[in-house]
């Protein structure tokens, strides 16, 4: 009697130990956190409205086009190589540095800088590891939009690629 009673509670003692120690709803937090990282496409294509949150994404760019662009522009930079890796992803930066031609344009509007008059940065599309930012200028007095193509490298947002109002794309034109 006494040896089926301690089998008895150490089954028991085994059970709630065994209930207490399942990671099953770590497993599914976990899968939750990865499906939020992988890049997605559809988050990419929805156009987040003008009061959502700003990202380290739009950030950047909203450094790149106020702070940089007129006098310390990555494409006007000759002598100091970080001031374009700091906006640009490596092989997008080496296009950029070693793009020798003079420009015509201020490529980050692809027109003269005269030309340009009020711009604006809206709230990135983040979608894992990419986002989408559109930088909208004033041209003229015509409303033109650039598309700001975006990857997550180390943590750090940098612009990939730019596509102009006439759909063209910044490497293409540097090629």
């Amino acid at each position: 009697m006494y040896s089926a009673r301690i089998t008895i509670q150490l089954l028991i003692t085994i059970l709630i130990f065994n209930a207490s120690c399942q990671n099953k709803p770590k497993q599914e937090t976990n899968e939750v956190a990865v499906a939020e990282q992988v890049d997605s496409a559809a988050a990419l294509a929805k156009r987040p409205g003008p009061d959502a949150p700003r990202s380290a994404a739009d950030r950047l760019v909203r450094a790149l086009y106020f702070e940089h662009q007129k006098k310390e522009n990555p494409f006007r930079e000759t002598k100091d190589r970080s001031l374009v890796e700091q906006f640009f992803t490596k092989s997008t930066s080496d296009l950029i540095w070693a793009y020798k031609k003079p420009l015509k344009a201020n490529l980050l509007f692809k027109v003269r800088d005269e030309a340009v008059k009020k711009t604006w940065v809206e709230p990135a599309a983040v979608g894992g590891s990419r986002a989408i930012v559109y930088t909208t200028f004033e041209n003229n007095g015509k409303a033109q939009e650039i598309k700001l193509e975006m990857q997550q490298i180390a943590g750090r947002w940098r612009i990939n690629d730019m596509v102009y109002p006439d759909g063209s794309r910044l490497t293409q034109l540097l090629q």
